[in-house]
């Protein structure tokens, strides 16, 4: 056994292991340290790859590597949504599929196999889990520009699905294992940037190939990029050893009965389910909104909305994550309670974006709600990953998304293209509008159960 001078950290393997001795980085004082990393060739290798790094900038390497396949990742999931004319139109679709294509179809499949993969994760290289999840849903995306009817273009998101749902789980345990606790909303705020950044690009990328060269060439375009991005994974990504040290209470491992039976960790799951519903029924059905309310194109739509709220989305990302660490180190209630009224306001704002017939407020109120709503990733999913336990985290983490996806952004999309097409004998063409606005008002809801999930996590610090 080896001990570290200066009572930095130490870490004991048996001696028949391959692997070698890890120096931890100290996480209170966040001085720099050597790192030993293990990395397994395969999961069944018998002997292990050493790689020293020294400081912590590989790790921000990773991250940054890893919010790169996270962008790509909703580039892929929301090009549809700036394509959704022209694949309406093509393939004769009602509001009512393309509801089901954006929401159950996608997000069902997405948070039912992240469950699965992340108890793979758990035990096998998680490096190799992500290098062949972005292979999976790039040829899926691909495939999807060749389809010539509602089922076989419903089958290609679920592929798609299936492939990114392996992503998040792996990508936020490797943050825990190459972060302590307390740098660990930063690392997964800027990982979440993903979201804004592949939506944007989805948006105004997107719009401007469809113009150009129609949906389907758009499709395989993208699905292309991915294959680069997979090769890029499995040649500089590296297997970080999994820190098994407990910190505190924490999550039985793979059992969700004790995972909602802690109240703050439940308050968390169904707020951020709440909330996503209504970023469900914002980011599946906006694009459309735009086009039809004020007749914009789709490069226009992109180029403006697109732009502005991508901005503004990763600009949210960033302050929440960094905003509410900074918050709950002065007290664990904050950064919650941050949430809560972030959360409200933004309510306030997509319902006035709803109510005028001008496109600059529109546009203003649309982006003040996209910032403040994506204040949710870094606090809810660190939160999470800090209850629950080393041998668990991927599986926490699953058991989040299936319930922010499968249910929240899921029933968002659908229950928006499903309320659009019943409302349209009572609101004409204006029935997206009023559709829109009351799935907004499950914003609410959720900042409700953030407020009581601070309630809770107070409670735990006493």
């Amino acid at each position: 056994m080896a001990q570290q001078a200066h009572g930095h950290a130490e870490h004991a393997r048996p001696c028949g292991d391959p692997a070698v001795n890890v120096l931890r980085p100290a996480a209170a004082d966040g001085r720099k340290a050597i790192v030993t990393m293990t990395i397994p060739n395969a999961p069944e290798a018998l002997e292990a790859e050493t790689k020293v790094v020294h400081g912590t900038w590989y790790a921000w390497y990773a991250v940054i590597l890893l919010t790169g396949c996270y962008t790509l990742a909703f580039v892929d999931s929301k090009i549809p949504f700036i394509l959704i004319e022209a694949i309406k139109a093509d393939l004769a679709l009602t509001d009512t599929q393309l509801g089901i294509i954006a929401g159950p179809a996608f997000s069902l499949v997405y948070a039912i196999g992240a469950l699965p993969i992340a108890k793979l994760s758990d035990r096998i290289s998680r490096k190799y889990v992500i290098a062949t999840a972005v292979s999976v849903w790039s040829a899926f995306t691909a495939a999807g520009g060749a389809t010539q009817s509602f089922l076989p273009f419903m089958l290609s998101r679920t592929g798609v699905a299936l492939g990114e749902s392996a992503l998040t789980p792996a990508a936020h345990s490797i943050f825990a294992d190459l972060f302590p606790e307390a740098r660990r909303p930063t690392a997964i705020a800027i990982y979440s940037c993903g979201i804004a950044m592949g939506f944007f690009l989805a948006l105004s990328l997107g719009g401007i190939l469809s113009d150009r060269l129609g949906w389907r060439s758009t499709l395989v375009i993208v699905g292309v990029v991915g294959f680069v991005l997979s090769l890029l994974v499995l040649t500089t990504l590296r297997e970080p050893t999994r820190d098994l040290r407990p910190t505190g209470k924490q999550i039985s491992r793979g059992s969700i009965v004790a995972l909602f039976a802690d109240p703050a960790i439940r308050n968390t799951i169904i707020g951020g389910t709440a909330l996503g519903i209504a970023n469900g029924s914002a980011s599946a059905w906006s694009a459309a909104y735009v086009m039809r309310t004020f007749h914009l194109s789709a490069s226009a739509t992109g180029a403006t909305y697109g732009t502005l709220v991508g901005i503004l989305t990763i600009a949210g990302t960033l302050c929440g994550g960094l905003v509410a660490a900074r918050l709950s180190s002065r007290d664990v209630r904050y950064g919650f309670r941050l949430l809560a009224v972030a959360f409200l306001v933004a309510t306030i704002a997509k319902l006035c974006s709803l109510a005028t017939s001008s496109y600059v407020l529109f546009l203003l109120f649309a982006a003040l709600s996209g910032l403040l709503q994506m204040f949710y990733p870094g606090p809810t999913y660190a939160t999470i990953q800090s209850l629950a336990k080393p041998d668990a985290r991927s599986f926490a983490s699953a058991v989040t998304m299936f319930c922010i996806n499968a249910v929240g952004l899921a029933g968002g999309a659908f229950l928006t293209g499903w309320l659009s097409d019943q409302l349209k004998d009572y609101f004409g063409p204006e029935s997206l509008r009023y559709s829109l606005a009351i799935l907004s008002l499950m914003s609410i809801w959720s900042a409700f159960h953030y407020w009581r999930a601070s309630y809770h996590l107070g409670k735990r610090m006493r």
